[in-house]
This record gives C-alpha cells, structure tokens and sequence, in this order.
C-alpha cells in the first residue's frame, strides 16, 4: 500500500445480504437472460416486480424454480428459514480456466475473472465484435456463436464450420478468437501441439493427486455383407494416432473437476481436522516409518512445490507426527483463506447452489482458486508430465491478485 492510499481504495468483492441474493435468484430464474446483468439490475427487477412475484408464474422461464425461489424470498421477508439453495454459475468457465493458466488479463476480462465493472458474457461480447467487422449482420444467433466458441476452445474445427460455412463469416470468427480471448486462443491452439503421437494413451496428475488416463481411441470402419446388402460398422480401438484434438478438452476438464473438487473441500471443511491442524502447526515432527496419511501428505505437497498449487485434501492427513513434512506457514495460510465455518455445497458441473447467507463465501473460494491457478505453474505441471519431459511455459502475466476481487467470476 502507497502511503497516499486508504484500506477504503483496496479493491474488494462486490457481496450481498442474504435477501439480496434471493432477489437475484429470483430474477434469474424468472429470465434467464438476467443472469448476465449485473447484481444490481437482477435485485431491482425483484424490487420492481415485489407485488406481483407470484402472478408471473406462467410467464417465467423456470417456472418450478421460479416458484421455489418467490416461496423461499417470502419465507425469508417473514424471517422464516426456507433450506433453499441459491444458484451461482460460472461465467464461462472453459475459457475462466485457460486465461487463468497462461495469465492473460484480456481473456480474463471477457469471463468475469478480471472485473470490469459489469457481468461479462463472453459469447455475447465476442459475437457483436464479429458482427461489427462485417459490412451486414449475419444471419447467425448469438446462441450458435456461443456454440462454435464453446467447442472451438475445445480443439474442435467441425463445430464452427457446421455454423459459419466456409468463407468471410468463418475467417472472420478465427480472427475474432485471434484478437479477444487471444491469450486463451493461442494457450487452445499450443495444446494440440501436445500431442504425443506414440501414446497409448495421455496421462497427468493434478495437484489434489487425481490421475488422468485418457486413451488414444483411433477409429476403424469395417465393411461386410449381411443378407446381401452392405453394411458398414464403426468401432474404436486403443491404439496410437498421428494426430488428435481431445487434449484441449481434457485438460480443461481436468482442471474444471479439481475446482470442483477443491470448493468442496475448502466449504465442507471437517471441522475437527482443521483444529488438529492448527493445534499441530508449531510440530517439526517428521515419521521415521511412513504411514498412508505421512505418504499421502509427502505426495500433496511435492505437488505443490511442483506446480504451486496447494489442494486443501492435504488437512484430512496432517498432524502432530508429520507436519515436519511441510511449510506451516504456507498450512496455515490456507486454513485462513477457508470460511470461518463450513458449509453445504451442491455443484453440477461449474454452477454451486448454497444457502443464500453463504453467497458471499462461496464466491470467495471459487475466487480464490482461480487466484491461485493463475498465480501457480499448473500449466507447465500439466504439460511437462504430457511430452515427458520439462517443458517451460511463458504467461502472459499474474492476474491472481485481480482474480481475488472478481465481482462475477462465479455469478
């Protein structure tokens, strides 16, 4: 902090009451096209429509979770507990997850990783910017856009050419993804480049020590007669390709499948491990015979110093007898990041549905993992373990601290 600027000029994340986030709820699962507006706009729709809530059922979008989202806002006005769980979504989290990984600010600012003030929607953003560089508009939705970008971003070339054919319309799309999310793009294209042409199969560990094995499934026709006509049938077979494009996807959803992995650890935290934990902090005990919780912490955390990334699965196994094994500081840093207290987390995918009072800190874990993968090697972790070999990764640059203040990261 310079000596001319206030704690009030620290940046920080937008939060919201518990009855906030209701509102918004509400409002989102009555069009679901609120829920790329911002907080704000989705509450006062709310506040707007806070007489005739109920009589909007037969026009909302969502009408079952329209209704269980007016019967839990009323619940809540007459301080009555509901146990209905709010939904927060990732916004784009394909393209959340790569930005983070090469550091790019430019990709970051199109998915809500780096704040720009408003709720971004990337598909949106990018479809007008090609919309823009044509001399007429397209007769192509903003819906199909999105469908091109979600699968271009996962090594695909069939999707886009399914929506924009062959000519103006595609090159102007490539050149779209080229000059925006142009960090995320160049990392999707690098990717493919990965792969290993001998392989059987690609492999990797992830921070938490989740083991990836993907085959290599290779495609065969066979040809044959049955009841004298021809009949053609298609199987796979695990065997080594020249070429592949799974590797873009796979990676990505490794990566989505750890996060997930990691906000539930960090919210459904066990209570008692964290306090046995903290109680063992000041321990330079080290095991002269490995137990599995000494090896399995021994495993996590040269995961960690590899790729910078630290799981919170590494609690469940520490104690007294072997926290000579790791850093306490960097232990105890984590345990101060979590929520003060745990809670219930559902997930699907990249969308969380918690009780509306733990919004704030839902959104603060999924912040701070994106921090922390944009400020980790993951990237060349993942990618060395791919070729074989050590395999350096120049970023863009460090958007982790960006990333702890996003304000629709997940939204």
């Amino acid at each position: 902090m310079t000596c001319n600027q206030t704690p009030q000029e620290i940046p920080k994340m937008q939060t919201l009451t518990g009855l906030e986030y209701l509102k918004a709820d509400v409002a989102c699962n009555y069009d679901n096209g609120n829920d790329k507006k911002d907080w704000d706009v989705r509450i006062l729709w709310t506040d707007q429509h806070e007489d005739s809530l109920e009589s909007l059922l037969d026009s909302a979008e969502d009408p079952a979770l329209y209704y269980a989202s007016v019967k839990a806002y009323r619940a809540a006005q007459a301080g009555q507990p509901s146990g209905y769980p709010i939904s927060l979504d990732a916004c784009a989290s394909n393209l959340q997850i790569l930005s983070c990984l090469i550091g790019c600010e430019d990709s970051a600012k199109l998915c809500g990783v780096v704040s720009t003030g408003h709720r971004a929607d990337a598909y949106t953003t990018i479809y007008d910017a090609m919309c823009e560089a044509l001399p007429t508009k397209p007769d192509i939705s903003r819906n199909q856009t999105k469908d091109a970008i979600m699968t271009a971003f996962f090594g695909s070339t069939a999707e886009p050419k399914k929506v924009f054919g062959e000519g103006q319309l595609l090159e102007n799309f490539y050149h779209t993804m080229e000059t925006l999310p142009k960090g995320a793009w160049q990392l999707n294209l690098a990717i493919k480049d990965l792969w290993q042409s001998d392989n059987l199969s690609h492999d990797w560990t992830l921070p938490d020590n989740h083991h990836v094995h993907v085959k290599v499934m290779d495609k065969t026709n066979h040809n044959f007669t049955f009841m004298n006509r021809p009949v053609e049938i298609t199987t796979y077979e695990n065997r080594p390709t020249e070429t592949g494009r799974s590797l873009s996807a796979n990676i990505t959803h490794s990566v989505d499948g750890m996060i997930v992995r990691e906000m539930t650890r960090r919210c459904q935290f066990d209570i008692s491990a964290n306090i046995r934990v903290i109680e063992a902090l000041n321990s330079t005990a080290i095991p002269n015979q490995m137990s599995q919780d000494d090896k399995m912490v021994d495993i996590l955390w040269g995961h960690y110093l590899e790729s910078g990334f630290l799981s919170a699965r590494i609690l469940d196994h520490l104690g007294s007898n072997n926290m000579g094994l790791v850093d306490p500081l960097v232990i105890a840093n984590l345990i101060k990041s979590m929520p003060e207290t745990p809670f219930e987390v559902m997930s699907i995918h990249d969308c969380f549905r918690v009780l509306p009072n733990y919004g704030n800190d839902v959104r603060k874990q999924y912040n701070i993992i994106l921090s922390s993968i944009a400020d980790s090697d993951l990237l060349e972790f993942i990618t060395s373990q791919i070729v074989g070999y050590n395999l350096p990764v120049t970023k863009y640059g460090n958007i982790s601290q960006q990333a702890l203040v996003a304000d629709y990261a997940l939204s």
